[in-house]
């Protein structure tokens, strides 16, 4: 689907088997001299079909592939990027933050750094039983993401051909230690991955072995960002929107509000778990408790960084509170 007619940029949308996230935007983006791809999909059947009618439908062979740009290291983004390079040769190239920690967290030893999430869920308050399920799911979507490909690092502030036109590196750490995002200063229009979302908000979690204070590098990147003339946001997920200061305002205030009723529910001491099933529900599924419990920590580490709560460990489980 063409979605920009002069700076030749195509959508190709990506199925992915996630509950609640059925889909990612890949783009495409055409130039003279070959075509230049933005985050791949998992390794799946169905991805591996996408892509192959795409370059059918535009008659691109593998040799007129030129480069693969990855936003972040999730594996709906980067998971195909080993098959796609085997097919095309194609560098594939990542930001050099993102590179450092994925080959920290994942490429070193995958199985230790669930070992490590298992362990951090039963140290916020997950029984042990539901913390192993909520787990399973990291190994599945580390099996979608094998081949791995060879990486390259790309230095923020740079910038890149995608296309026949250049766009500007940002910087935009929080959904992930080194999150990059796209910017084409001659229209305006921003590749924002998974930095910034029209419907949905980003997910900002803290991990082991990564990032102590996502929040804080979020807030901030949104921050950096607000100035930017936008005319025009392709996200990874959902449709394009134009509305990006107005975006990120709501996104701000989304986190606001949530420290405001986090900071609430841990006054006189409760572990990230309970505040989670408070604010998340007691129903949620195997990888949302995953993923809510860890954006529950990382908002309450953001305030015991800014003083204004406290955590200490009983028996081994942290507790949050104000006068502790």
């Amino acid at each position: 689907m063409l979605v920009h007619e002069k700076l030749g940029i195509y959508k190709i949308r990506l199925p992915l088997p996630i509950k609640n996230l059925n889909h990612i935007n890949s783009y495409g983006f055409k130039g003279s001299e070959g075509w230049y791809i933005l985050d791949v999909g998992l390794n799946t059947e169905q991805t591996r079909l996408a892509w192959r009618k795409f370059m059918v439908d535009h008659g691109i062979t593998g040799k007129d592939v030129k480069a693969i740009y990855v936003t972040h290291m999730h594996p709906d983004h980067f998971g195909a990027a080993g098959w796609l390079q085997g097919l095309t040769g194609a560098p594939v190239f990542i930001g050099s933050q993102e590179r450092m920690t994925w080959q920290k967290v994942w490429q070193n030893n995958p199985e230790e750094t669930v070992n490590n999430l298992v362990d951090m869920l039963i140290s916020n308050g997950v029984p042990s039983h539901i913390a192993l399920a909520a787990t399973k799911d990291v190994n599945k979507m580390t099996a979608l993401s094998q081949p791995i490909p060879e990486f390259n690092s790309i230095e923020p502030g740079r910038m890149v051909q995608l296309g026949d036109y250049s766009y500007r590196v940002l910087f935009t750490p929080g959904h992930s230690d080194g999150h990059i995002c796209f910017f084409n200063e001659d229209f305006d229009v921003l590749l924002s991955g998974d930095h910034l979302l029209p419907r949905i908000t980003p997910v900002i979690s803290l991990w082991p072995n990564i990032e102590v204070n996502p929040l804080n590098s979020y807030l901030l990147s949104l921050q950096d960002n607000h100035h930017l003339s936008v005319k025009l946001a392709l996200p990874a997920h959902g449709e394009a929107f134009a509305n990006v200061k107005e975006r990120i305002l709501e996104l701000q205030a989304h986190h606001e509000n949530r420290l405001r009723l986090m900071k609430g529910l841990a006054a006189g001491g409760a572990t990230a778990y309970s505040i989670c099933q408070q604010v998340f529900g007691e129903n949620l599924d195997d990888n949302d408790i995953s993923l809510a419990v860890n954006e529950t920590v990382a908002h309450l580490m953001y305030m015991v960084y800014l003083g204004e709560l406290e955590v200490e460990s009983r028996n081994g489980i942290s507790i949050f509170g104000d006068h502790l």
